[in-house]
C-alpha cells in the first residue's frame, strides 16, 4: 500500500471518529443505518415530514392515589379522604388535591379522565402495559414502548434530533422495569436517547446532563468552516474509484446524514437549560422532575417525537403502601425512593403546573400532548399504617395540549372513590387515543425476532371526546 493510500485512509478514519455516536460502540452513521434497514424489513416506506404532534408522557411509576392527586373525595370520612383537603381548581366544579395548589390554577387547561379502570393488581405487567401495550410479567418478547414506536413510525418532527428521549433516575430496583421504556423487537436504532440523574440528590445534575449529550458536541478543534472542509475532502476521497465501496457510486447518505446532524445547533441547543431565562427555570423548579420537565419541553419544541419523564428510580416512586404523607419503608439504598407526598408534592405539583401552562401558551407546542399517568390508584380507605395499597379498579389520568378538547371531566367515580361511576376507560384505551394523536396506524404489525408480524395495539378504543 502506498504512503498516500494509507495517508488518504487514516483521513478517513479521523473524519469517521468524529461522527462517533457514543452508543455502544456504534457511530451515528451506523445508527442511522440501522434504522432505515429497520423499516426495509417491515416493508415500510420511506417518512417524509408527516405530522407535527408529539407526546410528554409524565409516568409517576408505582401507582398514584386518585384522592391525593386529581379526584379528591372531601365529603367522604377521614378513613377515606385521607390526609390531605381539596381545593378547588380553574375548571368550574373541579376540584385537585390541596397538597397541588399551583395546578389547580391551570387546570383549565387540562382533561381529567376520573374512571381509569383494569383488573390487574401488579406492577411489572401494568407498567409494560401502559408503557407498550402488552401486559407481561417480563418482557421476553422483547415488546417496544411506544416511545420506540414513534420513533420507528414517525421519526423525529425535525431533522437533527433524536426521536424519542428518556429522562429519568438511575435505576436502583426493579431494573428490569426499565426495559418497559425500550426499543424491544424494533432494534437499537429505536432505543431512547437517554439521561440519567442520581435518585438522592435533590438537585438537577447538569453534570449528567453535559455527558449524556456530549456525543452531540463537535471536536474541540472541529469549528463549522473546518467541518465544511470536511465534508469536501469526504465528498473527494469518495470520487476516488479504489476507495469506493462497490455497491455506491457517491457520498455515503448515512454518513451525509450523520455530518448534518453534528453540524447542527438545533440539538446541542434544545439539551442546554442555560438557553432558558432564570426566571422560567426557577417557575418549573430548580430540583430534578422540574429542570427534567423544562427540558422535555423544549426537547419537542425543538423537534423530538416523544419524550418519556420517569420520576422513579425504582419505577415505584408512588408505590406508598406505609404512609401516603411520609413513606418511610426500608429500602436496599439509603434515602429509599418512596418517600410521600410531603416530598413528592410540591415538587411535582411545580413542575406540572410550569409545563401546561407552557405548552398552552407556547405556539410551538400546540400540538404536543401532555399525559400524566401511572399503573393504577389506590385503595379506598387508608390502611392501618397511613398508606393505601394497589388499587386498578379506579385511577386518574390526566392530560393537557396536542390541540385537544381541554377543559373537561371524562368519566365519573363514584362517591368513596372506589370504582367508575360510567364511562371506564382502560389502558388500551389510552394507547389508542395517543396513536390517533401521534398519526400512527396502530394496526400496522412490524416484524418480532422470529420474523413474526405483531400488531401494534390490538385493542382499544380512541377517546372520542378529546377530538
Amino acid at each position: 500500500m502506498s504512503s498516500h493510500s494509507r495517508d488518504v485512509r487514516s483521513r478517513r478514519r479521523f473524519l469517521w471518529s468524529t461522527l462517533r455516536a457514543g452508543c455502544a460502540g456504534l457511530t451515528l452513521p451506523d445508527l442511522l443505518r440501522l434504522r432505515a434497514q429497520s423499516a426495509d424489513l417491515a416493508g415500510v416506506e420511506p417518512r417524509g415530514p408527516g405530522k407535527q404532534t408529539a407526546v410528554i408522557q409524565f409516568w409517576l411509576g408505582g401507582g398514584p392515589s386518585q384522592y391525593e392527586t386529581f379526584d379528591p373525595k372531601p365529603l367522604a370520612p377521614i378513613e377515606i379522604r385521607g390526609p390531605y383537603g381539596s381545593i378547588a381548581s380553574s375548571l368550574p366544579g373541579v376540584a385537585v388535591c390541596d397538597a397541588l395548589p399551583l395546578t389547580a390554577r391551570v387546570m383549565q387547561q387540562a382533561a381529567v379522565i376520573r374512571s381509569f379502570t383494569h383488573p390487574h393488581d401488579d406492577h411489572f405487567g401494568v407498567a409494560r402495559w401502559c408503557l407498550g401495550g402488552r401486559r407481561e410479567q417480563t418482557n421476553i418478547n422483547g415488546h417496544p414502548s411506544l416511545g420506540s414506536i414513534a420513533s420507528r413510525y414517525r421519526g423525529p418532527r425535525q431533522p437533527g434530533m433524536p426521536a424519542y428521549v428518556l429522562l429519568s433516575e438511575d435505576p436502583v430496583m426493579h431494573h428490569h422495569l426499565f426495559d418497559s421504556n425500550g426499543h424491544g423487537y424494533l432494534g437499537v436504532a429505536h432505543s431512547p436517547f437517554t439521561v440519567m440523574h442520581d435518585p438522592y440528590a435533590e438537585g438537577f445534575q447538569h453534570e449528567r446532563l453535559k455527558a449524556a449529550t456530549s456525543s452531540l458536541e463537535l471536536a474541540d478543534d472541529l469549528t463549522l468552516a473546518r467541518l465544511d472542509d470536511r465534508r469536501s475532502l469526504l465528498a473527494g476521497l469518495d470520487r476516488l474509484p479504489r476507495l469506493l465501496d462497490a455497491t455506491r457510486g457517491g457520498v455515503d447518505p448515512f454518513v451525509t446524514q450523520a455530518l448534518e446532524l453534528v453540524t447542527s445547533a438545533r440539538a446541542r441547543r434544545a439539551f442546554d437549560l442555560a438557553e432558558e431565562p432564570v426566571a422560567t427555570r426557577e417557575r418549573y423548579g430548580r430540583h430534578r422532575w422540574g429542570q427534567m420537565a423544562l427540558l422535555a419541553r423544549r426537547l419537542v419544541e425543538a423537534g423530538v417525537t416523544f419524550v418519556t419523564i420517569n420520576t422513579a428510580p425504582d419505577c415505584l416512586r408512588w408505590d406508598w403502601h406505609v404512609s401516603i404523607t411520609r413513606e418511610n419503608r426500608p429500602q436496599p439504598d439509603p434515602g429509599g425512593p418512596n418517600v410521600g407526598m410531603e416530598h413528592c408534592g410540591p415538587p411535582f405539583d411545580r413542575a406540572l403546573a410550569a409545563l401546561i401552562e407552557d405548552l398552552a401558551e407556547r405556539e410551538t407546542c400546540r400540538e404536543v400532548l401532555l399525559i400524566v399517568w401511572g399503573e393504577f390508584g389506590r385503595t379506598p380507605k387508608i390502611n392501618a399504617t397511613g398508606g393505601r395499597d394497589h388499587w386498578p379498579p379506579l385511577g386518574t389520568v390526566l392530560l393537557s395540549g396536542g390541540g385537544l378538547r381541554m377543559g373537561q371531566v371524562i368519566g365519573a367515580s363514584n362517591r368513596d372513590g372506589s370504582a367508575p361511576l360510567d364511562r371506564p376507560i382502560g389502558p388500551d384505551d389510552i394507547l389508542a387515543t395517543l396513536y390517533r394523536h401521534l398519526g400512527i396506524d396502530r394496526t400496522a404489525s412490524p416484524l418480532n425476532h422470529q420474523g413474526r408480524p405483531i400488531p401494534l395495539q390490538p385493542e382499544g378504543r380512541v377517546i372520542d371526546e378529546l377530538f
